[in-house]
């Protein structure tokens, strides 16, 4: 029996929901996403939630990726299926009702980065390091996961960050519009559920409904037109 990959608890109506991989810097594999996937549909119609907070355990990373161990197995860098782990993980935190903000401390690569991009909102540390690094693995991205990206910070800054694989700071990421907030690693905790609090507190019909909305609006573009239909 393996160790619970995935961390959840609810407090002051905010849902956590922890990556619980940190000595391997909550490197993601399909049985994590899994886990990631059950939690989100298994809450999705709990009344005590209003808001929910996804991050790492640790603190020296929300995600520093894929497992490249189980790269070639899963296929995940091709395109994408229904049974594919990270489509049913997007599709989730997607159709979840509430906001799900991502809290980005230390590394956030690869699908890592991705899973937080699927994020409603992204908080992160001044100096976490984000990046996407196919281009140093030979991979290629799905044009679904890439538009996620263009939708986001744009085409230009989509071909930076694939075409160099650098990694970049989480104040840089704030001016690409990758993050909404980049804060001190001391107030990143704060910051984050300072927000969840604050969205919390206001009329969740207004809430579930402005989620939804921007969701038809083509804030969910990268999924199949099945999920979008769940969406409606």
């Amino acid at each position: 029996m393996h160790d619970q990959l995935v961390l959840s608890s609810v407090e002051y109506q905010i849902l956590t929901v922890t990556f619980n991989r940190p000595h391997k810097l909550n490197s993601l594999n399909p049985e994590l996403l899994k886990e990631l996937t059950t939690t989100f549909d298994t809450n999705h119609g709990n009344s005590e939630i209003r808001c929910v907070v996804l991050r790492g355990a640790g603190g020296k990373a929300f995600s520093a990726g894929f497992d490249i161990s189980r790269i070639g197995e899963q296929g995940l860098f091709h395109e994408v299926t229904l049974s594919d782990p990270y489509l049913e993980a997007k599709t989730a935190i997607a159709n979840f009702p509430h906001p799900v903000i991502a809290m980005v401390e230390g590394y956030c690569i690869g699908g890592g980065l991705e899973i937080a991009v699927a994020c409603d909102i992204r908080i992160g540390s001044e100096n976490a390091m984000l990046g996407i690094t196919p281009a140093k693995l030979g991979l290629a991205y799905a044009p679904k996961a890439i538009e996620m990206f263009v939708d986001l910070i744009g085409p230009a800054y989509t071909k930076e960050l694939f075409f160099t694989g650098r990694l970049i700071t989480g104040t840089r990421a704030q001016n690409m519009g990758l993050i909404n907030i980049a804060t001190p690693t001391s107030l990143i905790i704060d910051t984050t559920y300072e927000m969840a609090d604050q969205i919390a507190k206001n009329a969740p019909i207004s809430i579930l409904g402005t989620k939804r909305n921007v969701n038809k609006l083509g804030g969910s573009k990268h999924l199949s037109q099945k999920d979008k239909k769940e969406l409606e």
